[in-house]
């Protein structure tokens, strides 16, 4: 940005600019997903199509969600281009961004009265887990919506419209993680395959075949100055123990809790005793115990020696009792591989095939008449639990006799990658406190002193203590460590987030030293930023707004939803490539063997674009029904569920926005952001064409809301010349603010036709022909919006196939063809 006075030179209108044809190519739609087939097998002479709907994740493998994505532009508008009217006379962008404190020739001062319909229940508020629901936000027992929430909306909108700046990003890694149960689709196989080999490419492994599997050993701290190190085990791998068998073998000793386990005919339910929260087992992270291992080898049972047979606390003796233990388990054990190889016996085909299983059976069936002479192996472990307790069969066992001479290094950014706020789950946090730790010091406290021992926080690494942890490592150094063997990886040495944006889109990091005297997008522009100007002598970069925005607040003396509901909290998840990344639209993408873009792809990757939620509010009969199948009594509770009692829709809210020192450009951007495409007026607020939506709970169908704004202007020479308290005052009228907006309108698509320009792309004829625009207007259609069925929350299961969402263009479209070619 500079300080020098902005040049006189006039822009070409967007009529004078050259109008270009789109190509073949560009006007050539991209493969359809099968839900938007526009013809089905019977109109074609086959068989009978499938009867219209929405699409199926798991057969059509197009993602359904409550949000789309609106296409990034190159680079952001820039505040400027809303600024030229007034940038001459010796008039800098300087002077307008921080001119607080004069008035600038050429723009105007006033406010815009707010009045707020709510189309749907609202939420906005925290939640709290407690006897009594959460109530949405009030003041001074009204309900309300506060001025924060309405200039996180307003700017919201004026970024995805004017394509500013995404802010800057709090979490800089992203790391692989694969739903679970996708290893029974093939699709879902195919993509892990893909996602696998960049796993290991990504740490030096070879990718075919597959590798060296992941080893364990103990991370240690050394101290201030002198970093981490890893001590692999003793043993090839941890050993392992059913939890049945751990449960039964610590139940006999009295100074020990109860081992409780999910009842496995309760299917999962929590009431029924089919989930065991995972800190039940907190006391048991770390112990110390005995582990009695059976001392074979041998190609087929060999793997047996891994297993321990009978675990007891540590400085427990070991007894005849024991050792009978260890062989029965062996025996039920054997004699189940048994039963497994005489069926792989009976289905092999071919004669090397029967005679390759006959090998393996006859193997168990020697080992079986050995096992009353089979030798037993003592190990001193520590007891290590991964995984949430319903999902758990075994637990692993890490045995103590590591060697401190053999170590390897262990870089300081991994365990900032490890430690870090994505990468710590609740499950870490909870099971992982500040005051655990193994007690394994190879023979003395290893680090710096009292200030470096311990966890820093709950979930963090263990200063004090050596801690298990699974590991890869190339060239003698340590590349990867978690505290799991299927442990997340992270995706690249830097942020991710930043690669998979356009320059310039993504806001640098505020300590950056160069971040401030950007040049400024209309959001920052128009409400102020910490780095919106360049630090010089007795200036600061921080710039207060010109928009200033109040709370709004509802009178209506029975607001409330009739009855409290109980749902769930669910996060975003950046991970979740196959929404957020763009992906290649080919025939392969819908099928069984796609090329998905993921986040392994470490080079080419780009995020979809701005994140909008669509309007989900189906006509019911009786509004009585309305989410009546999340009632709190009706739902059973759990962690990540919460009840609240949301606002009822009807409502009407009234607040105020002020500004100073706005370009007619400028309040024209401020009323599209408000208006969206609905009349100057602001149209039916009943039933409006365009709708916002607001606070929480967007992906249940909360925070629908209808905006009119009603504009005042400050004449400043008319009101200081009477004693009127009305003087000076204006009310624009429609066809006033209509002018505001063609002057925002034109001045956006000016500066789109000459980034289509550069980008060889054709130019749009109008503002609501540019891509942001459309994708921005389709998510906010309230009359037109998609079914309920078309946009809800995936189950796990359908996330596992990894269905792509299709662009927000696409999928109304075809729910349009359905629509259209419905019975009736």
């Amino acid at each position: 940005m500079s300080d020098q006075p902005h040049s006189a030179a006039r822009r070409p209108s967007p009529a004078a600019m050259p109008r270009r044809r789109a190509s073949v190519a560009a006007r050539r739609s991209a493969p359809l997903p099968p839900g938007g087939r526009s013809r089905s097998r019977d109109e074609r002479g086959g068989a009978p199509g499938r009867r219209p709907g929405p699409p199926d994740p798991l057969r059509d493998h197009q993602a359904v969600a409550p949000y789309g994505l609106v296409p990034l532009p190159d680079h952001p508008m820039p505040a400027e281009r809303l600024q030229e009217s007034v940038l001459r006379d010796g008039i800098t962008q300087r002077h307008v961004l921080a001119g607080h404190d004069r008035r600038i020739p050429g723009t105007h001062t006033g406010w815009i009265d707010l009045e707020i319909r709510s189309l749907t229940p609202l939420f906005v508020g925290a939640t709290h887990k407690g006897a009594d629901p959460a109530r949405s936000l009030t003041i001074d027992g009204r309900p309300a919506l506060p001025g924060a929430t309405l200039r996180g909306l307003t700017r919201n909108v004026l970024r995805v419209v004017t394509g500013g700046e995404t802010g800057h990003v709090n979490t800089p890694q992203l790391f692989f993680r694969a739903p679970a149960a996708s290893s029974t689709d093939k699709r879902a196989r195919h993509v892990m395959r893909n996602m696998n080999r960049g796993y290991r490419e990504r740490h030096g492994a070879p990718s075919s075949p597959p590798g060296a599997a992941v080893k364990a050993g103990f991370l240690r701290y050394l101290g201030a100055g002198r970093g981490w190190v890893i001590h692999p085990l003793p043993v090839e791998r941890p050993l392992q123990v059913r939890l049945a068998d751990l449960r039964d073998d610590l139940a006999r000793y009295p100074g020990l809790p109860p081992f409780p386990m999910p009842d496995p005919s309760a299917g999962g339910d929590p009431a029924a005793g089919g989930h065991v929260p995972a800190e039940t087992h907190r006391e048991f992270q770390f112990l110390r115990v005995t582990a009695l291992c059976p001392d074979v080898d041998g190609r087929t049972v060999g793997e047996t020696r891994f297993w321990a047979m009978a675990v007891l606390p540590a400085g427990e003796p070991v007894t005849p009792g024991h050792r009978e233990t260890v062989r029965d388990r062996l025996r039920e054990r054997w004699s189940e591989k048994l039963v497994r190889a005489q069926q792989a016996v009976d289905k092999a085909g071919g004669e090397r095939a029967r005679a390759s299983a006959r090998g393996r059976r006859n193997d168990i069936d020697r080992a079986m008449e050995r096992v009353d002479s089979t030798g037993i192996r003592s190990h001193d472990c520590v007891l290590v639990l991964t995984g949430t307790a319903g999902e758990r069969k075994n637990a692993y066992l890490f045995p103590t006799g590591i060697s401190p001479d053999l170590r390897l290094p262990v870089p300081d950014h991994l365990v900032r990658m490890v430690e870090s706020a994505d990468q710590i789950t609740r499950f870490q946090e909870r099971n992982f406190p500040v005051d655990l730790s193994t007690g394994l010091t190879l023979g003395g406290p290893s680090a710096g002193g009292a200030a470096d021992s311990g966890r820093e926080r709950p979930g963090g690494l263990d200063r004090g203590a050596c801690e298990p942890v699974w590991y890869q490592d190339s060239g003698g150094h340590v590349v990867s460590f978690g505290r799991s063997g299927g442990y997340r990886v992270a995706v690249g040495e830097y942020d991710p987030i930043r690669r998979a944006l356009p320059d310039g889109i993504v806001s640098p990091d505020p300590a950056d030293p160069g971040a401030a005297g950007r040049t400024p997008d209309i959001p920052r522009a128009l409400f102020g930023d910490i780095d919106l100007l360049p630090q010089r002598e007795g200036a600061g970069p921080a710039v207060r707004g010109r928009v200033s925005v109040g709370s709004a607040v509802c009178t209506d003396p029975d607001p409330w939803f009739p009855h409290a509901l109980r749902v769930e909290l669910l996060s975003p998840q950046r991970s979740c490539f196959a929404n957020y990344l763009l992906q290649p639209l080919t025939d392969r993408t819908w099928g069984s063997s796609p090329d998905l873009v993921t986040w392994s792809h470490e080079g080419d990757v780009r995020l979809g674009g701005y994140k909008v939620y669509l309007h989900r509010h189906d006509p019911l009969p009786d509004e009585g029904l309305r989410y009546a199948d999340l009632r709190a009594d009706h739902v059973p509770d759990g962690d990540t569920k919460r009840d609240v009692v949301p606002l009822r829709a009807g409502l009407t809210f009234r607040g105020r926005i002020t500004f100073t020192n706005l370009t007619d450009a400028e309040i024209g951007a401020l009323l599209r952001a408000l208006l969206l495409g609905n009349p100057a007026h602001g149209g039916d607020p009943a039933d409006p064409v365009y709708a916002h939506k607001l606070g929480l709970g967007k992906s249940l169908g909360f925070g629908s809301v209808h905006i009119t704004p009603v504009l005042h202007l400050i004449d400043h020479a008319e009101r200081a010349a009477s004693l009127d308290p009305g003087a000076g005052l204006q009310r624009v009228g429609a066809e006033g603010v209509q002018k505001l907006l063609d002057t925002f309108d034109d001045a956006l698509l000016t500066w789109e036709r000459e980034e289509s320009v550069r980008a060889g792309r054709p130019l749009p004829d109008d503002w609501t022909d540019v891509a942001r625009v459309q994708g921005l207007l389709l998510a906010a259609q309230w009359r037109e919006r998609l079914p309920e069925s078309w946009t809800r929350v995936m189950e796990l299961e359908e996330f596992s196939v990894y269905p792509v969402l299709p662009a927000l263009r696409d999928r109304f479209a075809a729910h349009a063809r359905i629509s259209d070619t419905a019975p009736g």
